[in-house]
């Protein structure tokens, strides 16, 4: 028997937002040098994570009430355990020292993005051209979103 999809939808959103306030706390003072060579400020990465927290909890609570958001959030999923390993596990490795969000990401976000995978029966949906079409909307969105969320936090900053 598989989750329910809005309950799975939700443990994944409060996976993600605690993965994005370890990533608060950490990364900012974490990017600069040493470590690594891009700054991030603080207010803008702060912006973008809250944003990126509230998205995976509108699709949670879209789920909740009935609406077809099951395959964008799949995507979102997928999107989290891609970003569990690039860049989490891959900058703990090449820097040999803990890159914040490591632990989240890979103990909480994967964790709850497979379990959430599973409620939509996704393996199982692979042959579904309009679930495989919203599933890839989410990487993509979340992908150019981030860059324009940290713009818009530097100019609300």
């Amino acid at each position: 028997m598989n989750p329910d999809p809005a309950a799975a939808a939700a443990l994944l959103a409060l996976a993600v937002t605690v993965h994005n306030v370890e990533e608060m706390i950490w990364l900012p003072r974490f990017s600069h040098p040493p470590a690594l060579d891009w700054n991030v400020p603080a207010r803008a990465f702060h912006f973008a994570a809250i944003a990126v927290a509230l998205v995976f909890w509108a699709a949670a609570l879209a789920l909740a009430a009935g609406l077809p958001a099951g395959p964008f959030v799949a995507g979102f999923a997928l999107a989290m355990i891609v970003n569990a390993v690039v860049p989490h596990l891959a900058l703990t490795a090449a820097l040999r020292r803990y890159h914040p969000g490591t632990a989240t990401a890979i103990f909480l976000v994967v964790p709850a993005a497979l379990v959430y995978l599973v409620s939509v029966d996704a393996p199982n949906r692979l042959h579904d051209m309009a679930f495989l079409a919203w599933a890839a909307a989410g990487p993509a969105l979340l992908a150019i979103s981030l860059p324009l969320l940290m713009t818009l936090g530097k100019r609300l900053g």
